[in-house]
């Protein structure tokens, strides 16, 4: 009977120790979305392939530069000029409009018998008018003036939903940069640790060569050795998707770029009663509801105004005759003046005569007594003012609940940022008391390796902590409606 050999994971040493050492490198000049890809040498006989594009450094800063392309800014501006020039043509609106009319008419010659029998010919004749009229809403509620009031009111969401659009793509650009950061970092601490469970996985190996060592220990070391290894892919499979979001945020593709730590931002929570204040007028949610009201207000003082206005139009003319008509009346329900002026043309004017010219006055109205349906569509329109009130409050009041509750949660990421720095504090202090054993022979290097790795990754949480304050922070100056 063939019996296994008495260490089988002796023969898997340069097996591991060949993976290992390659990917360990890699990870050490990992500094895109990719992994640095080894090939074989090229036989000599063909042409050495150009060498691979150095990765560029990209800075936080660039990312924010870029930002003013990105899809969904470009989308919220374009809103934004929508609005705009209809607000220039609502304005437009409010000024005298000018229109020109005319009628032509003509009757073609004919014969007749007069009252005594004797034989008559009328002549062909050609007639018209021709004018010219004006219109200008003179009253506040005239139609103009409302279309204008909307028009404002459209242009300032637009504008806060930009600015909201805007702030919102800062964020995800700032939160997409910091995980490359972090996960650059990952890639670092990744290359160390390979390393280290390497090295501690062939003095494992040595150990049990010597019968000094259980063979568990061999095997808890080569699982080390994997999970630092899966760590190590994880870590860059964090990166490249950290770089696709970000490249999606902006709209662009950065192609191999490396991300470094961006500039400590100093970590001070603002007031809170002044962020409130702020949210509870600057939020886009805050606006529409706003303007919700507005027009839910316009539209029941034009049904008061219905119901208690008459329909009453003033009217007065001067002119006649070939000289023509200049008439102007005034609508005070649709709060219009409007003006007009026109001439007889054609053969008929000499009939007209060129006598002087009239003055004429004319008053028109009309008020409605008792209707139903009126008094329904009022309380309709009282109604949906009142609701709108209503949602404006409630808007009101989730966004103070909003900046409140983000406003918790930076004061426990603030509280996480000096828990990670006392921590560095303490692996610092393992590190030094490591050295301090290495020189005293009382302990092996691989202990002070294991306490500078210690010491990173508590520098990494760190970090971590730092860039997680900053983005809440963010969050809450959003919420908060953005700097005024």
């Amino acid at each position: 009977m063939n019996l296994p050999p008495a260490h089988p994971f002796r023969r898997g040493l340069p097996l591991a120790l060949r993976a290992a050492l390659p990917l360990s490198a890699a990870l050490m000049l990992a500094s895109g979305p990719a992994w640095a890809q080894t090939t074989p040498a090229a036989p000599a006989t063909q042409t050495a392939a150009p060498a691979a594009t150095e990765a560029a450094p990209y800075t936080l800063e660039q990312a924010y530069a870029s930002l003013a392309a990105a899809p969904s800014v470009t989308r919220a501006a374009l809103s934004v000029q929508v609005a705009q020039q209809n607000l220039e043509a609502a304005r437009s609106a409010l000024g005298l409009s000018v229109s020109v009319n005319g009628n032509a008419s003509y009757v073609g010659s004919g014969a007749g018998t007069a009252s005594d029998g004797a034989a008559t010919t009328t002549a062909a004749s050609l007639g018209g008018n021709a004018g010219v009229s004006v219109s200008l809403g003179l009253l506040p509620w005239s139609n103009n003036q409302s279309s204008l009031r909307a028009s404002e009111r459209s242009l300032a969401l637009a504008r806060a939903t930009l600015q909201e659009t805007q702030r919102s793509a800062r964020l995800n650009v700032t939160q997409a940069y910091f995980d490359a950061v972090l996960a650059t970092q990952d890639l670092t601490i990744s290359a160390q640790t390979v390393a280290l469970r390497a090295r501690q996985l062939q003095v494992a190996q040595a150990q049990d060569a010597a019968g000094n060592a259980a063979p568990e220990a061999v095997l808890s070391a080569q699982a080390a050795l994997q999970a630092a290894q899966s760590a190590a892919a994880q870590a860059q499979g964090t990166l490249d998707t950290a770089q696709r979001t970000l490249e999606s945020a902006l709209g662009v593709s950065l192609g191999r770029v490396t991300f470094s730590t961006p500039t400590q931002a100093t970590l001070t929570l603002p007031d809170v009663v002044v962020l409130v204040a702020r949210a509870r007028t600057s939020r886009a949610d805050v606006i529409s509801a706003q303007n919700t009201l507005a027009a839910a207000q316009d539209t029941l003082d034009t049904a008061v105004r219905d119901a208690t206005l008459p329909d009453l139009t003033a009217s007065v003319g001067y002119g006649g005759g070939s000289a023509g008509t200049l008439s102007t009346s005034l609508n005070l329900k649709q709060g219009t003046l409007s003006s007009a002026y026109s001439v007889p043309v054609g053969s008929s004017t000499s009939s007209a005569g060129s006598s002087g010219g009239r003055l004429t006055a004319s008053l028109s109205g009309s008020y409605v007594v008792y209707s139903p349906a009126q008094r329904a569509s009022l309380s309709a329109d009282q109604a949906a003012v009142t609701q709108a009130a209503l949602s404006l409050t409630v808007a009101q009041q989730n966004v103070e609940l909003d900046v409140r509750s983000r406003f918790i949660t930076a004061q426990q990421a603030l509280t996480a940022v000096q828990t990670r720095q006392t921590q560095v504090q303490v692996a610092q202090q393992q590190l030094a008391t490591a050295q301090a054993r290495v020189q005293a022979g009382t302990t092996t290097p691989d202990d002070v390796q294991s306490a500078e790795l210690t010491l990173a990754q508590a520098q990494r949480d760190l970090l971590s902590a730092r860039l997680s304050a900053q983005t809440t922070l963010i969050q809450l100056d959003n919420a908060a409606g953005g700097p005024q």
